[in-house]
């Protein structure tokens, strides 16, 4: 599995996504640039809150839309690993945890989501690891945003199809 071609499997509340890939970084600034609110936006999403056990988090609203995701950290074990719930407007929750290694070469960082419904998760979550992965290596992004997850979309939805 990898950030191009992750595990997706069906679920008992939907879908599991799993994406592991290595970053040319070590642990402490791949912990840093996954859960500290600055370091979030700069490749992700511009956030609010704490990621620590019990601290909660919401993607900063854009004028009068609310937050349209929010979460709390259920475990974390700084800077290994953490689990957090993910609650997207109009969808259940689910779960997200991330876990981190040093390798040779940087960190191994694996993200599994598990109990997504939306097929869209899977060319969102590529596309922000292929942001992350320019990111902490200092490069520019070689896409925007939109353009990349539309790239990505037709791929996933055969894959989420044939489940």
């Amino acid at each position: 599995m990898s950030i191009t071609r992750p595990v997706i499997e069906k679920h008992p509340s939907g879908f599991r996504l799993v994406y592991e890939d290595v970053y040319a970084t070590d642990i402490d600034d791949l912990w840093q640039a996954i859960t500290t609110p600055d370091r979030l936006g700069r490749w992700m999403v511009d956030l609010t809150g704490e990621f620590r056990l019990g601290g909660t988090w919401a993607v900063v609203a854009e004028g009068d839309e609310p937050s349209w995701a929010t979460g709390t950290v259920t475990s974390c074990d700084a800077p290994l690993s953490f689990t957090t719930t993910w609650h997207a407007v109009e969808e259940e929750p689910t779960e997200l945890t991330v876990t981190l290694d040093e390798v040779a070469g940087g960190t191994r960082m694996r993200l599994v989501h598990t109990g997504i419904r939306s097929i869209f998760y899977g060319a969102g979550w590529q596309t922000y690891l292929e942001r992350l992965a320019a990111h902490v290596a200092g490069e520019a992004f070689a896409h925007e945003w939109d353009a990349r997850f539309a790239e990505l979309s037709p791929e996933y939805e055969a894959r989420f199809g044939s489940l």
